[in-house]
């Protein structure tokens, strides 16, 4: 999906067909079932896109999606408490998950994967305004490789474009609901990552490796990904 373009080049298809929505005011639901049409025609791998979005109380509801397969796994998420596309909302990265993959911390997530066909997915936040997110773009595939890392990389650069364009139709019809939404969002991220980096110190390991023990936490302990951060950074900060 070549998103990438030269700076006096025209958009791109998908990006000027985003820069559309963003002028429509269609409003939010019309705005994300265009987006998940626009960013599955490009992707030649993609069984199915959806998007979910994260209320103030950590819960993910699919919003839009191409097909029943996307809405399926997405409610297996939801329905646990636990998967891909609520950690790539909730912290702001991309979650790319191999579902043959034995160390993946989304066990029960990457069975119900293997029982549908679908080998790959990759969630990809949608940043609602900088350090913040409120939603994710999920893509399901059934290639034995999956996507690859520029196709990957296109699609955070799609994220972006489709966030302001829903962002834009979301104050026609969320207004106010959605403002506090955000500033939700950038708390609890800001206590993942301050988690992140107590992993990070504490035992010399990646940004990745740290984000994959709290999700392994949050797995094991049955609890949501932010609870996990939160009660590490209050142990860490009452030892100090």
């Amino acid at each position: 999906m070549e998103l990438n373009r030269v700076v006096g080049d025209p958009l791109p298809p998908g990006l000027a067909e985003l820069s559309r929505i963003a002028l429509a005011d269609d409003g939010l639901t019309a705005a994300l079932r265009r987006i998940t049409d626009i960013a599955q025609r490009p992707v030649a791998q993609a069984d199915d896109v959806s998007v979910t979005l994260v209320d103030e109380r950590g819960r993910g509801t699919t919003v839009a999606f191409s097909g029943e397969l996307a809405v399926h796994l997405d409610e297996r998420q939801y329905e646990s408490g636990f998967g891909p596309c609520l950690d790539a909302a909730v912290t702001g990265q991309t979650v790319v998950v191999d579902a043959a993959d034995p160390t993946s911390p989304y066990a029960e997530f990457t069975e119900a994967c293997l029982r549908a066909g679908v080998t790959h997915t990759v969630s990809v936040a949608l940043p609602m305004i900088p350090d913040s997110s409120v939603g994710a773009l999920n893509v399901y595939v059934s290639t034995p490789d999956g996507l690859d890392q520029d196709t990957v990389t296109s699609l955070e650069m799609f994220a972006i474009y489709a966030a302001v364009a829903a962002a834009n139709a979301a104050k026609h019809d969320q207004g106010i609901q959605l403002a506090a939404q955000m500033q939700d969002a950038m708390r609890t991220r800001a206590v993942i990552e301050q988690a992140k980096g107590i992993l990070m110190a504490t035992h010399r390991i990646s940004a990745d490796k740290a984000f994959q023990a709290l999700a392994r936490a949050s797995q094991r302990e049955n609890q949501k990904l932010s609870v996990i951060a939160q009660r590490l950074v209050d142990t860490t900060e009452s030892s100090n």
